[in-house]
């Protein structure tokens, strides 16, 4: 029987474990998804219950299947008749559906493949003398695998790096915004300051501001630089394609892209479809760069890339229009210095981007919304740790994540693949550079099933 370790239970890891069981050939199969809470299918993406919480890409889009791409569609229009390709549905029923789909793919599975759900967190992994992998579980119980499958999907980013003091001096710093008692947390009327203005910080503000809407927030990033309304795609993006040869230097893409717009904006339509054209060829532009290009991207494209590639549902970006322009909500360019408590708030200091001197702003709480951990040197896990000690893993030199093979097979220090490990997630952002959303991340769940088999 071979066995497979998923490491993870949130979208990728269940992803993987669909495709394991949908691929199981005559050879007997166990697939062990193995998850902290339990709870399958959630993960910090889909675990929130609110019906406000939208996914930011329309249901057409969010099937589990790379194969049948109406699949999630016809799963929301089974408990809502009213959903339709372009509807944007509450992530709790998406948790929902992942949930369901696994359910569906264990039901039609060969009998001789099966699927256990485990409770536990692994905290070290190594190599076995005659192949495989062992696990070895906080608790102390062992697994061995043939193969194992990291999908434990996003991790809490680190604080931001201070020039005066620590974090550690004030007590009003909260590190995760998804945790489920943060409004328990928060004072009704107490002054939030939000590290970040990207689609995490827009879901925080209007979940503080709906509780009450006289509360003052502010969002502070280095660019002050919200996400982009949604707009249907025109579904005419032929031509709007950028050929690799005109894409050398990110100068010289950013230019043809740039053309790009004016050429569609000629013919009726807009950014938006530039944007769509491009995603499947990031990962081919991206990979062909040398490493000073991406460099370059990072410091200066990345922030402008990232507000117009992740967009806000129609709803939600009515609702931060008004809280910005009653003034409930303020948005800053900037970067925070220093912070200490002061009574009963938070004292800190903020330097403006572009400005050599600082500003003093007070706040109740702090919340860091800037995203996952991108880094895994910087990942507060003992097994990413201990992977990278042991050289099973190699961090990329961006710090944008993990150094992978075409299967995401994870390389070692040596850069060779670790034998039967395996990752999919946002670290793979290192190798595609397009790595977080369904699209990609269900033909990556694709790729390691066919790896694993």
């Amino acid at each position: 029987m071979r066995t497979v370790l998923i490491v993870g239970a949130g979208f990728s890891g269940v992803a993987c474990a669909i495709q394991m069981l949908r691929l199981a050939g005559r050879q007997p199969l166990r697939v062990l998804l193995l998850n902290r809470s339990g709870r399958l299918a959630r993960g910090m993406a889909y675990g929130t219950q609110s019906p406000q919480h939208l996914l930011n890409v329309v249901a057409a889009n969010m099937s589990v299947l790379p194969d049948d791409p109406e699949h999630f569609v016809h799963y929301a229009g089974m408990r809502d008749s009213g959903v339709a390709g372009g509807s944007f549905v509450a992530r709790s029923v998406y948790g929902d559906y992942l949930e369901w789909a696994l359910r569906q793919a264990q039901d039609q599975a060969p009998r001789h493949a099966t699927l256990d759900c485990i409770s536990g967190s692994v905290c070290s992994l190594h190599a076995k003398t005659r192949g495989g992998l062992a696990a070895t579980l906080e608790d102390g119980r062992s697994i061995e695998a043939d193969r194992v499958v990291l999908a434990f999907g996003h991790l809490p980013a680190p604080p931001p790096e201070l020039s005066r003091g620590q974090w550690s001096d004030t007590s009003r710093y909260l590190a995760d915004p998804w945790r489920g008692d943060l409004l328990a947390t928060i004072g009704a009327h107490d002054p939030v300051l939000l590290l970040g203005t990207g689609l995490t910080a827009v879901d925080i503000a209007l979940q503080l501001l709906r509780r009450n809407p006289s509360r003052r927030v502010h969002a502070l990033s280095r660019h002050g630089l919200l996400p982009q309304p949604y707009k249907p795609l025109s579904g005419h993006l032929a031509g709007s394609t950028l050929r690799r040869d005109e894409a050398p230097t990110v100068r010289a893409a950013l230019h043809a892209f740039m053309r790009q717009v004016e050429h569609l904006e000629d013919a009726g339509m807009d950014w938006h479809d530039a944007v769509a054209a491009l995603r499947p060829q990031a990962a081919g532009i991206w990979q062909a760069w040398p490493a000073a290009e991406r460099r370059r991207f990072l410091r200066h494209v990345r922030p402008y890339w990232d507000v117009h590639r992740h967009q806000l549902p129609p709803t939600v970006q009515q609702e931060l229009s008004a809280a910005l322009a009653r003034g409930a909500l303020h948005v800053s360019a900037g970067r925070v210095a220093g912070i200490r408590d002061e009574a009963e708030l938070a004292l800190l200091t903020v330097q403006p981007r572009g400005s050599e001197e600082c500003i003093e702003l007070r706040a109740g709480r702090i919340i860091n919304c800037t995203g996952s951990c991108a880094s895994p040197r910087r990942a507060a896990v003992p097994l990413v740790q201990q992977l990278l000690a042991d050289g099973l893993m190699r961090a990329d030199a961006l710090g944008l994540g993990l150094d992978t093979g075409a299967d995401c097979a994870v390389l070692g220090a040596n850069g060779q693949p670790t034998p039967g490990l395996y990752y999919i997630g946002p670290w793979l952002r290192a190798g595609f550079w397009e790595a977080t959303a369904v699209p990609e991340l269900r033909r990556f769940a694709a790729t390691i099933a066919r790896a694993c088999m």
